[in-house]
C-alpha cells in the first residue's frame, strides 16, 4: 500500500468516525431534551417562593 492510499484510507476513516460522532452526539442532545419535562403555569403575578 503506498503512501497516498494510507492517507486517503485514513482521511475516509476519519470522515466516517467523525459522521458516526456528531450522529451520536445529536440523538442523544435530542433524547436529553425530550425527556425535560417542567410543568409551566401561567400566572398575571410573580411568586418568588417556591
Amino acid at each position: 500500500m503506498t503512501d497516498t492510499n494510507k492517507k486517503l484510507l485514513y482521511n475516509v476513516g476519519g470522515v466516517v468516525a467523525g459522521a458516526v460522532l456528531a450522529t451520536v452526539a445529536i440523538f442523544g442532545l435530542i433524547a436529553q431534551q425530550g425527556s425535560v419535562t417542567q410543568p409551566q403555569k401561567f400566572s398575571s403575578t410573580i411568586s418568588y417562593n417556591q
